[in-house]
């Protein structure tokens, strides 16, 4: 696992790296043992294509990988997958991929409404073991949406308890994890309740889809909220006073330590920039 992103430069000004919004595909493609990566998403095809990513990367490097998705879901990868070269089929044949029903799967181990942590970790590594095929694939991958699925439903707590449990998983049969919620990034709540708690038991954060235009949108939000002088002191200091807890963006990570120490200005600012993200998408 990778040391939290320090922070280099300023966001103002900056000639976007043209291949900064692919950042989140390289982290699926090369993820490892022990990493805990969460997506946020609100469209189905953000959704597809980091899953089908994280899957095919590991089919191609010979891993195995196990995804629990939905039925609605599922049916939205296959053929994704299938359409980027790969033989689901085979693939499920020979046991290097597993599929797993995420809502038959979450009552088992479900005990008034929270995760029973012996049930979930034994049945989690009897899959794991299953995954393995008797040592044909030593290294294995994990992606999954029962946690959406509680966060969906309204019980952040489980959906939180059972994160802690995926945590304690990857390290404990040195797997790498992928989870996806879907939550609006430039909402206040978020940044303020949920991904402070995400930081507590995963190793990177995937925010947005395109890392470049999020950055963008948060130099001229903050530009344009504080002006150009308060500006540059901001993105200067944050981050060195208030780093990351886990890997991201460094646009997402000064938004971040923006609502830990200016909490009223983070409002404004992540309204400004939930516009200006979206107005840039669409003039694309």
């Amino acid at each position: 696992m990778t040391k939290p992103m320090e922070p280099s430069g300023h966001l103002s000004h900056k000639k976007a790296d043209s291949r900064e919004h692919r950042d989140w595909d390289r982290l699926l493609t090369d993820a490892g043992p022990s990493d805990h990566v969460v997506q946020l998403y609100q469209d189905q095809d953000f959704l597809n294509r980091a899953v089908c990513r994280f899957a095919a990367a590991a089919l191609q490097n010979g891993e195995g990988i196990i995804l629990v998705p939905t039925v609605k879901h599922w049916d939205s990868f296959r053929p994704r997958l299938i359409a980027e070269g790969i033989d689901v089929e085979a693939a499920q044949k020979r046991g290097q991929l597993t599929i797993v029903d995420a809502d038959q799967t979450l009552p088992r181990f479900m005990q008034n409404k929270m995760p029973d942590s012996p049930v979930f970790l034994g049945l989690a590594a009897d899959v794991i073991a299953r995954a393995r095929n008797g040592g044909r694939f030593p290294k294995v991958r994990w992606w999954g949406e029962m946690v959406n699925i509680l966060w969906e439903r309204g019980d952040v707590a489980a959906s939180m308890q059972l994160e802690d449990l995926f945590d304690q998983l990857a390290h404990k049969h040195d797997i790498a994890i992928f989870c996806s919620f879907m939550m609006d990034n430039f909402n206040g709540e978020i940044h303020t309740r949920m991904l402070p708690r995400l930081g507590e038991n995963h190793s990177h954060l995937i925010p947005v889809e395109d890392y470049a235009r999020l950055e963008r949108a948060v130099a001229d939000a903050l530009r344009d909220t504080v002006g150009p002088d308060e500006a540059r002191v901001l993105e200067s200091e944050l981050l060195s006073r208030y780093p990351a807890t886990y890997n991201m963006p460094r646009p997402q990570a000064l938004l971040l330590a923006l609502r830990q120490v200016l909490p009223t200005v983070s409002d404004s600012v992540l309204e400004r920039c939930g516009k200006l993200y979206g107005a840039d998408s669409a003039n694309r």
